[in-house]
């Protein structure tokens, strides 16, 4: 169990912006701020859950877009990671119990926490190109596509392409 957390805590790349500059952010602007182990959304100082980001990037076709996009990489990190740690518990607590443990189950579990890897830094870029988009109406130059890492299904088997 400890393993499945620090291999998540490592695997997600986290993200801030702050206003250092002195000058006040528009109202309507969203702001991102670390707290804990996470980062939380404000627009005026107010807390904003998941549905409330996704009215307040309603406005912007592109920022609501990779906002969807970003979902999709999360729900697809969840999935990924949720099923590896199960595999690789399952192991551990047969060990801890005293059987007889299937460490190969292990080993494919710890695969497939790595392939949820890139799905998290991926659904934490696209949150950051959403929030990015909906502030200033464009796509930020150090976000230009440079390529990324799919998970894909072809009828010969599955596997990780890198797509640029």
């Amino acid at each position: 169990m400890l393993l499945l957390t620090v291999l998540t805590l490592l695997g997600t790349a986290l993200f801030a912006q702050e206003n250092n500059t002195g000058i006040p952010t528009r109202s309507d602007t969203i702001q991102i701020r670390k707290r804990g182990g996470g980062y939380q959304f404000y627009m005026d100082e107010k807390k904003l859950n998941s549905r409330e980001l996704k009215q307040a990037l309603k406005p912007s076709e592109r920022a609501s877009r990779e906002l969807r996009s970003a979902k999709f990489s999360a729900a697809m990190a969840s999935v990924f990671g949720y099923a590896g740690g199960f595999m690789v518990g399952w192991p551990l607590g047969t060990a801890i119990a005293g059987g007889k443990p299937m460490w190969a189950l292990a080993g494919a579990g710890a695969g497939l926490i790595a392939v949820s890897i890139p799905f998290s830094l991926s659904a934490n870029k696209k949150m950051r190109r959403a929030v990015h988009t909906y502030n200033n109406g464009s796509s930020p130059a150090a976000f230009r596509n440079r390529g990324a890492l799919h998970f894909k299904t072809t009828g010969n088997g599955a596997g990780l392409a890198f797509l640029f």
